[in-house]
């Protein structure tokens, strides 16, 4: 079975449900920036992406010890590609208007988040979900390089023609509507 050492999902897991549902028992695509040791992968290898033709990648700058293990865990551990890298970099090489879903959750700097936002959006599908976790994290310890709130919402101004937001809360939802 799973084993972690923190729970920073399960809290999420009402809008992952309510958002993703459509996506359930469908063959799709999902792309997570930032896995730490697995807890969301796993839950949407377990809840949404059921179709054997389903695919999640994930993007990560560590291997978390616990990561590998809760992957191969899962009954979809065979549909899951773990990379290992800066994601500014890695998400330049994945291919365009691949993904039905993106979950960004990597590095919490302004500049990172802003910058995940958008070469991701490249990625995703015309109707694709896309999530950033963290919107009203603030940690005055660990905030020195910015908030994810500062680069979202310069996201959601500059992309506003080309999404619709979905869902605003300690995550920000939306769906992407045109190139």
């Amino acid at each position: 079975m799973y084993e972690f050492s923190h729970d920073w999902f399960s809290s999420n897991i009402p809008g992952f449900s309510r958002h993703l549902a459509h996506l359930r028992d469908k063959p799709c695509t999902a792309l997570e920036i930032g896995s730490y040791e697995g807890r969301s992968a796993v839950w949407l290898l377990d809840n949404i992406l059921t179709n054997e033709q389903s695919r999640l990648t994930c993007i990560d700058i560590f291997e978390q010890p616990l990561l590998s293990k809760n992957l191969k865990s899962s009954s979809g551990s065979h549909k899951t590609q773990f990379i290992l890298g800066a994601s500014a970099r890695i998400l330049k090489t994945l291919p365009l208007r691949f993904f039905d879903f993106v979950y960004i959750d990597g590095f919490h700097g302004q500049v990172e988040v802003l910058e995940d936002a958008v070469l991701s959006f490249r990625l995703a599908k015309t109707g694709a979900m896309i999530c950033f976790d963290d919107y009203a994290w603030n940690d005055p310890k660990l905030n020195r390089h910015g908030t994810p709130k500062i680069a979202i919402d310069a996201f959601l101004n500059i992309y506003n023609k080309k999404i619709d937001i979905v869902d605003v809360g300690y995550q920000i939802w939306i769906r992407k509507k045109s190139e």
